[in-house]
């Protein structure tokens, strides 16, 4: 960790002399999969939940509530500023075993945390007067959405309250216990919400619920953070200045990549609520969820890079910050690949069965159109986390505002002519001219790595078996065409059997398959002892 980025060592000099703490390859692999298994619950969930609370609730409320959601993420983004702090310098202290430095940091940023909780709630209480009576929202709805605001920001400044609890546990690299908190949460949220609605609560119920199972979460990751950090005591701590300025700047700068972020991604719902009726929102969030969904996967696969890439910087590591990125990227071009050419070849046909002919069309059209943007974007999430873990994300920082800027102004000026085709153009176009060269000709620049070395060993290897996938899957769409769910994952499987000799031998170097050889041996050899004994 260089000078400037960390906070003051701490006034124990025994604690830093100890060895750095390590993280072994099966931890890191543990993580990912536990991220991927909390994701799988999530999107397995939500594509059963949303038809049916759509059903339940109607076009408008159900527009309603997605609008809710995106207008109160914008007070999140406070939240999200420091929260990659926490994780960040948790991640520092934890290699070099500072517990004196991590109980000050802990202690320091909750104090900070706890004074934005009643503003978060003021600010809402602000959108809920003075915001949703301007946009179009049917008059028997209004009162509705205004409590569902205000119960929405309450969540938020839970958010706030409990942040170090969560954010700690992923700066302590121990994703397993955050994802299993999630699932929980996340089958208990979705038991009550299928209750309730079939009584015939509505949209209140439905903020309700979902701020009942946030505090429950909450309040076990608390319980789990103690018991992994006995050492850590809770005061309410001011934090002096010197000891706070690095994180205030990581956290400062993290803020504005979160907001800008949102504007990017999340206030084409907001522009189309501005210019067009409410049950419009439904119609594009369909689309863009599924865009989200596979977003959340690849975020979900790199994260655990920042907190690495913090220790190693943090124990005098930091060249191996190159080679992380090459291949932290290839990885996740492989999954972004493969996702892309997923969503843009059933995609379409995927929303006719889940949602009903009426979606496919407008959904449908919204999901091709931000596809086509994924195939630029899911190239920087790898080096997105690798300047966070190094609080170098100032640089991702400046080409996300040029992207956010151009987004809105493109949304803004095709929605009055193309609704939400041309929102979506908007997103689209913005995204591949900042992510399509300028973001990634800057970071690589800073990390010292080349252009063919990252061309040719991170995104050529994950290219090739994803483009034989799609072409699979288009071909079996022209002559056998996707009548069921059934024709669906045959096509999808069938056109991944076709495609692994291609990731096989394209996609993964030869340690890669080496590495997958010992274990498969390891693992056969392992089955044969168990049914020998």
């Amino acid at each position: 960790m260089t000078a400037e980025s960390a906070p003051p060592a701490s006034s124990n000099p025994q604690k830093s002399e100890k060895s750095p703490a390590r993280i072994s390859r099966w931890h890191i692999a543990k993580s990912v999969l536990s991220n991927w298994s909390g994701l799988t619950v999530n999107v397995l969930v939500a594509f059963w939940m949303i038809p049916f609370v759509v059903h339940h609730l109607g076009d408008s409320a159900y527009g309603i509530w997605a609008l809710v959601l995106q207008l109160t993420g914008y007070l999140g983004v406070v939240d999200t500023g420091l929260r990659s702090a926490i994780v960040r310098f948790v991640a520092s202290y934890h290699a070099k075993k500072d517990e004196d430095g991590l109980n000050k940091l802990l202690n320091s940023i909750c104090t900070v945390y706890t004074m934005f909780a009643p503003v978060c709630i003021l600010v809402g209480a602000g959108l809920a007067l003075f915001a949703l009576p301007h946009l179009h929202i049917p008059a028997d709805l209004l009162r509705k959405a205004q409590i569902t605001i205000l119960i929405t920001v309450t969540i938020l400044a839970c958010d706030f309250v409990f942040a170090i609890f969560h954010a700690g546990l992923a700066g302590l690299s121990r994703w397993d216990l955050t994802n299993a908190v999630s699932i929980t949460s996340i089958l208990l949220r979705t038991a009550l919400i299928v209750i309730f609605l079939k009584l015939g609560f509505g949209l209140v119920t439905l903020a309700i619920l979902q701020l009942t199972t946030t505090v429950l979460a909450y309040c076990t990751e608390t319980i789990l953070l103690y018991r992994l950090v006995p050492a850590f005591r809770f005061r309410w701590q001011f934090p002096d200045r010197n000891f706070f300025k690095p994180i205030v700047e990581h956290s400062w700068y993290s803020f504005l990549l979160s907001l800008a972020n949102r504007v990017n991604y999340q206030v084409d719902t907001v522009v189309i609520a501005a210019f067009l009726p409410i049950g419009e929102v439904t119609f594009y969030v369909i689309g863009l969820r599924l865009v989200e969904y596979l977003r959340d996967i690849l975020n979900s696969t790199t994260m655990i890079i920042a907190p690495l890439a913090s220790a190693a910087d943090a124990v005098g590591e930091a060249h191996q910050v190159g080679a992380m990125l090459i291949r932290g990227t290839k990885y996740s071009l492989i999954v972004g690949f493969f996702g892309t050419a997923l969503l843009l070849g059933v995609g379409r046909d995927f929303i006719r069965l889940w949602m009903g002919p009426r979606f496919a069309g407008p959904s449908g059209t919204v999901l091709v159109i931000l596809s086509i943007g994924l195939i630029v974007s899911v190239t920087q999430y790898a080096s997105s986390h690798i300047l966070y873990g190094l609080s170098k994300h100032r640089l991702n920082l400046n080409w996300t505002i040029v992207e956010s800027v151009l987004n809105l102004g493109f949304s803004l000026g095709l929605v009055r002519h193309y609704g939400i085709f041309g929102v979506a153009a908007g997103t689209t176009v913005a995204n591949a001219l900042v992510r399509g060269f300028f973001f990634p000709n800057s970071f690589l620049k800073f990390l010292n790595v080349q252009w063919k070395d990252y061309l040719g060993h991170a995104v050529a290897p994950a290219l090739a078996p994803a483009a034989v996938f799609w072409g699979i899957i288009e071909t079996w769409k022209k002559y056998l065409g996707i009548a069921n769910y059934a024709a669906l994952a045959i096509a999808v499987v069938v056109a991944f059997l076709i495609s692994t000799p291609f990731l096989w031998s394209l996609g993964l170097d030869r340690s890669d398959r080496s590495v997958i050889w010992m274990r498969g041996k390891q693992m056969v050899l392992r089955a044969e002892s168990a049914a020998s004994d």
